[in-house]
Parts: structure tokens; sequence; C-alpha cells
């Protein structure tokens, strides 16, 4: 089975590469980023993720472990924070489930990232708030609504245990998980009939 890993060398994107590969199933994994991986991509760009899928063509699973936003205080957010945010890690995500599964092959599935910020507020973390909680409803809705025989799923990790020395002041409070945890999520998803649903790893 072919996995296209967007993020892929980053720290979730380097666990789930590395639970995929300590499967029992067979995968050809193909890692892609804005500037590391096997091949490069701007999720912000429709052109370039329709470049991408034309050079790598069909898989069987895309995973997203990709994406950004802005953390100010909320009177400091400008416009050009929001768009930005907006932009890297929802629309991005959106295009993906869009153009990506035209290039899915049948039951296979997208796997989408959401995060508990959703949930357990921080400080300077509202724009994380808004698009975890709208990517993890466009999830849901986008498998019910899809006619093509495919899964739509997310996953909303908390923290990673691994980036505590750099997000600690920020995730005070904030129960943080092993990324070995969350990327197992991610491959739960890959080997079942998990469809339409949100995986929390709080």
């Amino acid at each position: 089975m072919k996995v296209l890993i967007l993020g892929g060398h980053g720290t979730l994107g380097t666990a789930i590469v590395k639970e995929l590969n300590k499967s029992k199933k067979e995968y050809e994994i193909i890692t892609a980023g804005r500037k590391s991986g096997d091949i490069q991509v701007d999720m912000t760009s429709k052109e370039s993720i329709e470049a991408m899928f034309q050079k790598i063509g069909n898989v069987d699973h895309i995973v997203n472990a990709a994406g950004s936003a802005t953390m100010a205080p909320l009177e400091n957010l400008t416009q050009e924070d929001i768009k930005f945010s907006l932009n890297s890690k929802l629309l991005g995500q959106v295009n993906m489930v869009l153009i990506g599964s035209k290039y899915l092959n049948e039951k296979g599935s997208i796997t989408l990232i959401a995060g508990i910020i959703k949930e357990e507020f921080i400080k300077m973390g509202t724009m994380y708030a808004l698009i975890n909680g709208a990517v993890a409803s466009f999830a849901k809705a986008a498998a019910f609504d899809i006619e093509k025989d495919i899964r739509i799923n997310c996953v909303s990790p908390s923290v990673f245990n691994e980036s505590m020395v750099e997000y600690e002041d920020y995730f005070k409070g904030v129960k943080p998980v092993p990324v070995e945890k969350a990327a197992l999520a991610f491959v739960k998803v890959i080997e079942s009939d998990i469809n339409g649903e949100e995986i929390k790893v709080y």
C-alpha cells in the first residue's frame, strides 16, 4: 500500500513513518513537505498539490501531520496572522481532501490533524482552537458527504512530551503525550475501517 505523509520529517511525521515501518503490513511510504521529504509541496497552493499528485500518482492513504498557526495574544492578531493560520492549517487540509481524494484509490483513507487546544484552551492559542475545531468538524462532515468509497478521519493529539522543552510555557496544565502514542493512532486509522471519526489522543 502506498502512503503519502505530509510533514513526514517533522516530530509527528517521523514517528508515523517509524510505526508504519514496524507494522506487519508492507507500505510504500512517500514523505512530503514544504522544504523536506521525498517530494516538496505547498499545501496552501492548489497548483502545488495537483503537481505533487501528478508526480507520485495515486495513493492508498494520505496522512497529514503538517500545518501551523500563529500563536499570539488575541488583541495582537493581525489580518495577516489570521490568513496565514487559515491557509496553512485549515485550507491546506481542506484542499488535501478536495484534491487528494481524486488521487486516492478506492477503500483508501485520508487522515487530518486537529488538536487538544480546541477543548483545553491555552493563552495565545485562539487561532489553533478555531482551526482545530474546524478541521475536526470538516473531517466528520466530509466523510458523511463524499460519494467516493474512501474514509476520512482526523486525529486530535495533545502536545507531545518531545515538544515540551519548546512549548512548556504555553501548555501549562495540559497533560502531554508521547508522540509514539499519537503516531499509533494514525496507523490505527489506516489499518482499520474507522470513518468519520475524531480520534483523541489526550
